[in-house]
């Protein structure tokens, strides 16, 4: 039922013709399509809100008729909203505007807190578009009249304030009543109250002695429509409150607002009388010519006299043949008697009440289709629903606006001769012949009646005969997936949407899920009659799918390929720049994930890479996409991002899930990655500037220490820049002979001489100067150099070390590290080999250092090391603690020495497990004979420490720094734990 007069009709409104404006706070797009669909059909301007915060801001600069708040909402929700709302509205006295909430918790709990924030009414989420009609019709008629209720912190029993006594602009609406029909209205109103007022009163006194609950509400009832009518606002609203409390207020409470009322009564009929001696003429008006008869016959149902013959007189001006009944039996023996096209009918009367007469009447087959409009009190919201639910059609409030009920009777006719009239024309035949071949479904919503064509019944593999279906029905064959967005697509397509065609499956008893291709639209002349035409495309969607997977499928992890990702950038940046949307783009990169693949095996990255894309899935919301565009690299755009945490969240569940560990065959393994987010249109506008920023932000996080998530900021460009700049420069670095070794000195604890260097590189950089190896090893890995490094390194310190030699120098060893890519590199034993061979160095005087994390007792690491130790290569652990290894798993493989990283050395002396951990792993290592180096020594307490646990070899700053080849032949002369050694260092620093 189409109710966009009905819903447009308030006094204003029908005098200016302005549209009714509401305010939507919906921070779910789907939920927002769906009612904007809704309110638009129905005729409302609308604006949308996506959150609380937003919500206020348009409330602040826009005037609203009424306001549609979601109770639940990021940052600012519906709660917080409506009382900062409320607050804005008393500091400025302006009259509150209607807010109703969106609500999918239907309980006590949830109401008592949006009523205490300042809410006036709920609707249930999914909305229905009818129970959306019943509520905005009861509310905008509310605001229109000036009659909203009151507040709950206004139920009280102190006096209320004095003010005016009369409002003006109800006499005045009387008034011009009068010259519309001709009659005197508002003396024989004013002369009925000042009549029946204090009888009433009387009766309500009495209702008190009797505690008769029903009847004290029925008396405050009447006495409030004619408060109202006669605009005496502190006595309505007095009325008002007593038949509210009526219902569950103490007695006492009861008293004291009867006494309340009877003290405004006497000043609000002193008041009435003053206006009916200025405006009592006899002769003022006289009587009007009725208007021509209309074929339409109302019958209006009232047992109010007053009320009777003022609406008869404006439904006869209107042109209207008018039957009247006073009460309920009467009313049903007229409707029968003489079939009236519509029924005005009282919703509060004594004996049989307005609900069971609509419900009795509505039962005889020939007023079943009759239209209903009820007469109900402004602050009954249990009445408006029992009107709906007895089977009126619409409702109207005391006092009546007339304007307002003429066009509503108006509507309601019209409506009533179009459903009678409506007849089907021959669309189903002409579709039929239009996609011949295809099947088709026509739904009435009127009586959830859905039939389906004999193409359709065979599709299901149905008989012919069983065509009679209603929409459930139907959509019980609809696969469960695919069934709500159907559903969906019905109401808004029958709500005035135009939807676009679309796939989904029904799934057939007996046969495979078949795929079909539905096209939707109304019927001609009919906004309740929805024909759709379905077309079997299984077969052509099985093509397609599987030409799109090739194209834009990622083959291992089944995420979108980087194919599929650009394009839907594109189109996502272009939606967001039309409709002036925001999101944000993740860039995922696993940390030291090519250690991992190296060390493992590609079968093990592999493995990981599919865990991780998994583990994404599972956190990112639905309306996200996600992509894996490289090795280890991901991307995820985060749509919908209304504040700069959204996106942040994204990336938080990210970082944990993706360091839950792993089983693989080697053992557990916690995976790490560093996410870098961009943010449209922030931080550019087009694709090539958002994958860059992303990506800078992700090596940011990189720098700043791995396993985070950084925001692009612009100095992240420049280092990126920077970063290229180096790798550029890296390139060259090699051919220009830019590189070099510089040399640490091992000691041994017990004789305090140097028995071994470590080989350390530096870059000597044109413009930075001397470059640390933790500035560019990483790049190095990154770009494929650190193969070429790694042979430099090792053929530059085993020349070295036979130049020192040749010089008669004492025999040391030298220690040189191996990336994990080049450990893993077939060709690594033939070069090393190859450079013993060239250099003379023993292979004993050979010590290869390994990280830790490439420890791993797989069959290809174990095959490494034993191949290394039968040249006779020693074999080092580096930076043991700190990687994923332990002992236990070392104990397999021919190693010679353990490095022990200096976060232990440093940390011994404020935590005494880290000092108790250290000498365990001193006495387990010399258990398996390895020989022990600590490394990062800079304090003499630290040497005291270590010799105390037997640890065999120290190294660091204490003794000397890393220097050039120069250096190390005087360091091979001292006595490094002599008191002397202090100046020895100062001359060699």
């Amino acid at each position: 039922m189409d109710n966009k007069l009905l819903l447009n009709s308030t006094e204003k409104h029908v005098s200016t013709g302005d549209t009714v404006k509401i305010l939507l706070a919906e921070d779910n797009k789907v939920s927002q399509q769906i009612a904007r669909v809704m309110l638009k059909s129905l005729g409302f301007s609308v604006d949308i809100a996506c959150n609380g915060e937003e919500a206020v801001t348009a409330y602040a600069s826009t005037q609203y008729d009424l306001i549609l708040m979601d109770y639940r909402m990021p940052g600012c929700d519906g709660l917080e909203a409506t009382t900062r709302i409320r607050r804005m509205e008393q500091d400025a006295g302006t009259t509150p505007v209607p807010i109703i909430a969106l609500t999918a918790s239907d309980d006590d709990r949830t109401r008592d807190k949006c009523l205490s924030a300042g809410m006036d009414d709920f609707l249930n989420k999914p909305l229905k578009r009818q129970s959306l009609e019943r509520k905005l019709t009861h509310w905008l008629q509310a605001r229109e009249s000036g009659l909203l209720p009151m507040p709950d912190h206004s139920r009280r029993t102190e006096p209320f304030s004095s003010g005016r006594i009369l409002d003006e602009r109800a006499i005045e609406r009387l008034r011009e009543l009068e010259d519309d029909t001709g009659s005197d209205i508002l003396v024989r109103t004013i002369a009925h109250f000042l009549e029946q007022a204090p009888k009433d009163m009387h009766a309500i006194r009495d209702a008190l002695k009797n505690r008769d609950r029903k009847r004290l509400g029925f008396l405050a009832h009447n006495l409030k429509y004619y408060s109202a009518t006669l605009g005496a606002s502190e006595l309505t609203q007095q009325c008002r409150l007593l038949e509210k409390v009526s219902r569950e207020g103490q007695w006492q409470e009861l008293v004291e607002l009867a006494r309340d009322m009877d003290s405004s009564l006497e000043p609000a009929m002193n008041a009435l009388r003053k206006v009916l001696a200025k405006h009592s003429d006899p002769d003022r008006h006289a009587l009007p010519e009725p208007a021509s008869p209309s074929r339409e016959t109302l019958l209006l149902v009232d047992d109010d006299p007053v009320f009777r013959q003022t609406t008869r007189e404006v439904l006869i001006k209107a042109g209207y043949q008018v039957l009247e009944a006073s009460q309920g039996t009467e009313a049903l023996a007229m409707a029968l008697r003489h079939q009236p096209d519509l029924l005005l009918l009282d919703a509060i009367m004594e004996n049989m009440d307005g609900f069971e007469v609509c419900m009795r009447l509505l039962r005889f087959p020939s007023l079943a289709d009759t239209p209903v409009i009820m007469v109900t009190g402004l602050d009954n919201n249990e009445s408006v629903e029992k009107a709906y639910g007895a089977g009126a059609s619409g409702f109207v409030i005391k006092p009546v606006n007339y304007p307002l009920l003429l066009q509503h009777i108006r509507f309601q006719l019209r409506a009533s001769q179009n459903a009678k009239k409506l007849k089907e024309n021959q669309e189903k035949l002409l579709s039929a012949q239009r996609m011949a071949g295809l099947g088709y479904w026509r739904w009435d919503s009127r009586t959830d009646s859905l039939e389906i064509s004999e193409n359709l019944a065979a599709m299901l593999n149905l008989p012919p005969e069983e065509q009679k279906y209603s929409l459930d029905r139907y959509l019980a064959h609809v696969h469960a997936d695919d069934r709500d967005y159907l559903r969906s697509a019905i109401i808004a397509t029958t709500a005035g949407d135009t939807m676009e065609p679309f796939n989904y499956r029904l799934v057939v008893d007996g046969r495979a899920t078949i795929t079909v291709h539905q096209e939707l639209g109304m019927a001609p002349n009919s906004s309740q009659v929805l024909l759709g035409t379905v077309q079997d495309i299984t077969q052509k969607q099985a093509t397609e799918r599987r030409m799109h997977q090739l194209a834009y499928s990622d083959e291992l992890t089944g995420l979108a390929s980087r194919t599929c990702f650009y394009e839907y950038m594109t189109e996502t940046i272009r939606s967001a720049r039309k409709h002036g949307r925001k999101f944000a783009l993740l860039c995922l990169d696993l940390d030291g994930f090519k250690d991992i693949n190296d060390s493992l095996g590609h079968d093990v990255g592999d493995r990981l890479l599919k865990a991780v894309a998994r583990r994404l899935q599972s956190v990112v919301r639905e309306s996200d996409f996600i992509a894996r565009i490289s090795g280890d690299e991901f991307f995820i755009l985060v749509n919908q991002v209304s504040q700069k945490n959204d996106a942040a969240e994204v990336a938080s569940r990210s970082l944990a899930a993706i360091n839950r560990p792993v089983e693989l065959a080697s053992g557990e393994l916690r995976p790490r990655c560093s996410i870098g987010i961009a943010r449209y249109p922030e931080d550019g506008g087009d694709l090539h500037s958002l994958l860059k920023a992303a990506d800078s932000a992700m090596y940011a996080a990189k720098k700043q220490g791995k396993h985070r998530y950084v925001f692009y900021e612009k100095t992240h460009t420049r280092e990126a820049e920077k970063r290229l700049r180096m790798e550029q420069d890296l390139r060259q670095a090699m051919e220009l002979d830019q590189l070099t070794l510089h040399y640490q000195p091992q000691v041994d604890l017990k004789s305090g001489r140097m028995l071994g260097v470590e080989a350390l590189i530096r870059w000597q950089h044109p413009e930075r100067g001397l470059v640390p190896p933790g500035q560019f090893i990483g790049l190095a890995e990154q770009i494929g150099l650190i193969r070429s490094i790694g042979e430099w390194v090792l053929r530059t310190a085993c020349t070295q070390l036979a130049e020192w030699k040749a010089k008669g120098l004492p025999e040391i060893r030298m220690a040189v590290n191996i990336s994990p890519l080049h450990f893993n590199d077939p060709s690594l034993l033939h070069m090393v080999e190859s450079v013993l061979a060239h250099s003379g160095v023993s292979p004993s005087n050979l010590e290869l250092e390994i990280t830790e994390n490439v420890v791993q007792t797989t069959e290809n690491n174990v095959g490494i090391f034993q191949h290394l130790r039968d040249l006779g290569v020693r074999i080092s652990i580096d930076d043991f603690g700190t990687g994923y290894s332990s002992l236990s798993s070392l104990k397999s493989l021919p190693i010679d020495c353990l490095k022990i990283d200096r976060v232990f050395i440093t940390n011994m002396f404020r935590d005494a497990s880290s000092a108790i951990l250290l000498r365990s792993i001193v006495d387990l290592a010399h258990a398996l004979d390895y020989v022990v180096v600590a490394e990062g020594v800079e304090k003499d307490e630290e040497v005291e420490v270590l010799r105390e646990t037997e640890c065999d070899l120290v190294q660091g700053y204490l003794f000397s720094r890393p220097v050039t080849p120069d250096r190390i032949p005087p360091l091979m002369e001292h006595h490094f734990l002599e008191e002397t050694r202090n100046k020895m260092l100062a001359v060699c620093s």
